[in-house]
């Protein structure tokens, strides 16, 4: 064997962690030993070390076996968040948000690169300065909540109104969970509406959703965001982001960034007088 014990384990989690598709054991091996024969064995012994200390998982995808980062440990997804099971412990909190989350019927963990896209993304807009005085004010919608963690990330960094949309009874049942869990229930609101049955109107718009989905609901958005409004939008595949980029433009919208992780992309698109408050961000 040409690496220790140790720098074996560190080449196997950047592996598994930066490779842009699912990485089976016999894909990891061939990786592996790219660099230098390592046997079956030890390469199975250091993979289920890292299982056994909660670093890496088994998951199977029609009816294949894969091995994945394990979202069973806190994970820091983004400079300010941090997402947990419920069992699990992070002792330094610090200026961090740090979410709980129960792994239900309906959504994982955090697993989902479109999931960590979209958290960063809502991080680093959350943070802008030009928007700490006014945070409590803001409304924030979530289109097709999930796990409700889009909605609890803004509840989590300020934000004064976020409402969470599922049309999915498991869904909304989970996410309630979440939110309860993560003591947000005076600012997260779980919905069983549709889009065209809210009322009110909103500064933000989150969306976990797929590219045809994100593209059908943009003139049901201008009833319930203000003139100056913010989108972002996840969920896509990398080679989509530009064609739902282009159809918002239409709509009077600006790219303030992209982002993209393992083939799937995530856009924070800007409106109106918002242009000028973001410039200033920058």
């Amino acid at each position: 064997m040409s690496v220790s014990s140790a720098s074996l384990d560190v080449h196997v989690l950047r592996f598994i962690a930066n490779s842009p598709f699912k990485v089976s054991f016999a894909r990891l091996k061939r990786h592996v030993n790219e660099a230098g024969p390592v046997s079956t064995n030890t390469l199975k012994k250091v993979v289920t070390g890292l299982i056994q200390d909660g670093q890496l998982c088994y998951t199977c995808h029609y009816g294949r076996s894969f091995i994945e980062i394990s979202f069973d440990r806190p994970r820091r997804v983004s400079d300010h968040v941090v997402l947990k099971s419920p069992r699990s412990v992070w002792d330094d909190s610090g200026d961090l948000s740090v979410i709980s989350l129960s792994r239900g019927a309906s959504f994982g963990g955090g697993e989902h690169p479109s999931t960590r896209l979209a958290i960063r993304l809502i991080d680093h807009v959350l943070h802008w300065p030009c928007l700490q005085d006014r945070k409590k004010k803001l409304r924030v919608i979530d289109i097709g909540t999930g796990s409700g963690v889009l909605a609890i990330v803004a509840a989590k960094m300020g934000v004064g109104h976020v409402c969470g949309l599922d049309t999915d009874p498991c869904a909304r049942f989970e996410a309630r969970n979440n939110v309860d869990l993560n003591e947000v229930d005076t600012v997260v609101n779980i919905l069983d509406k549709d889009l065209n049955a809210i009322d009110g109107v909103y500064d933000m718009v989150f969306a976990n959703l797929r590219a045809p989905t994100l593209c059908g609901f943009r003139n049901l958005l201008e009833n319930i965001v203000e003139t100056e409004n913010l989108l972002i939008f996840s969920g896509l595949k990398s080679e989509e982001t530009d064609m739902v980029v282009d159809f918002y433009k239409k709509g009077g919208y600006f790219l303030y960034q992209s982002a993209c992780e393992k083939g799937w992309g995530a856009i924070c698109l800007v409106k109106g007088a918002l242009l000028n408050d973001t410039a200033m961000c920058i």
